[in-house]
């Protein structure tokens, strides 16, 4: 697996000075390093596919752990189900709910990843005098008991990863 850290400053857990950099800066924090040696371990042990994968950022919210992969050389239906049997194995270390997403710039790939099973309308976007945005996620109402968590964390989550304001609406 490719992280943003060295593998022996992850492994040992005495950072280097420029993996100490990356993160007095707050772009990587504890757990992030706990995410990626965690990961770093099940690929040694069971998934050999982790190696092509590119870990970027883990956020965790309440009862929710959120890692962000990406990868070319997996087909979707391979990397749902080795990110699946990953997530298993986190919720087990962590004790809490663990969603595996692909990093990208598709707001409604994302949103759809996290919030699986339940199904996605549309995602709008309210534009705002003064020129700031707003993301509103349409989910259906019947859906809503399937959310991996409340929607308080997961509009956190989604605004976190985005950096920009989300919103989730059942209708």
């Amino acid at each position: 697996m490719r992280t943003p850290l060295c593998h022996i400053c992850i492994k040992s857990g005495i950072l280097c000075p420029r993996c100490q950099e990356l993160v007095d800066s707050g772009e990587y924090d504890e757990l992030d390093i706990d995410v990626m040696k965690t990961l770093l371990e099940l690929e040694e042990e069971a998934f050999q596919e982790l190696k092509d994968m590119n870990y970027h950022k883990s956020y965790l919210v309440e009862n929710l752990l959120v890692i962000q992969l990406s990868g070319k050389s997996l087909s979707p239906y391979r990397l749902t189900k080795i990110a699946k049997q990953v997530a298993e194995k986190l919720k087990d270390k962590y004790n809490v709910k663990v969603r595996i997403i692909e990093k990208t710039g598709e707001l409604r790939k994302m949103a759809s990843q996290l919030l699986s099973p339940a199904r996605i309308l549309g995602v709008n976007t309210l534009w705002f005098p003064d020129g700031s945005f707003e993301s509103i996620i349409r989910v259906s109402k019947l859906d809503e008991r399937l959310l991996p968590a409340r929607k308080e964390v997961i509009e956190e989550v989604l605004s976190r990863i985005l950096n920009a304001t989300v919103k989730v609406r059942f209708e």
